[in-house]
């Protein structure tokens, strides 16, 4: 799917009454012991959500259920079991975020499908599927989004039905739009 470049920044394709916020606690799972902000690995890796080497996402879940089940796939994916991997543990984050664009709403999945140039709505199936169309369709929100000014995007959970991940563009993000802190939480997940 080839890239689109809006003409302007923060284009009227979103009015700002469809632009959210988002303000609570996060969860993700880190490396044993490492800081919650960790992000050493989040430009090399490739997502759902973000072009590895190009730009990066820090993957959020909504839910401590959400990052464990977020966990489970990403193992999946690779064939291992939990304790064939590194000891990981899922932490918490309190974020203050503004400029978010919440594509678990189908009132926005529309506009974004329309101002995309999509065939009537954004199906929240698309946005969960690991079909390569599905996925280049992702990568495609994502860059429109992060032209557009948006710093982070609330997306159904692939992993779990029903549950939203929070995928924040930290680069893009200034101090008075963006507000990250370790949390409280820290419990071993594989280990």
């Amino acid at each position: 799917m080839e890239r689109s470049t809006p003409s302007s920044k923060f284009s009227p394709a979103l009015p700002t009454d469809l632009t959210g916020s988002f303000v609570g606690r996060v969860w993700r799972y880190v490396p044993r012991d490492a800081h919650p902000l960790h992000v050493g690995y989040i430009l090399r890796a490739s997502g759902r959500w973000n072009r590895a080497g190009e730009y990066g996402c820090l993957y959020t879940a909504i839910s401590a259920d959400g990052a464990r089940g977020e966990y489970r796939r990403y193992l999946a994916a690779l064939n291992l079991k939990p304790e064939d991997d590194a000891p990981r543990d899922l932490v918490s984050l309190q974020v203050r975020v503004s400029r978010v664009l919440d594509l678990s709403t189908r009132t926005i999945r529309d506009r974004v499908a329309d101002t995309l140039g999509l065939d009537g709505t954004l199906p929240i199936k698309r946005l969960r599927d690991n079909d390569p169309a599905d996925l280049s369709l992702c990568l495609a929100v994502a860059d429109w989004a992060r032209a557009e000014g948006y710093i982070a995007i609330i997306s159904p959970s692939a992993a779990i039905r029903g549950a939203k991940n929070l995928n924040v563009y930290i680069d893009i993000a200034g101090p008075s739009h963006l507000r990250l802190d370790a949390g409280p939480d820290r419990k071993p997940l594989n280990y």
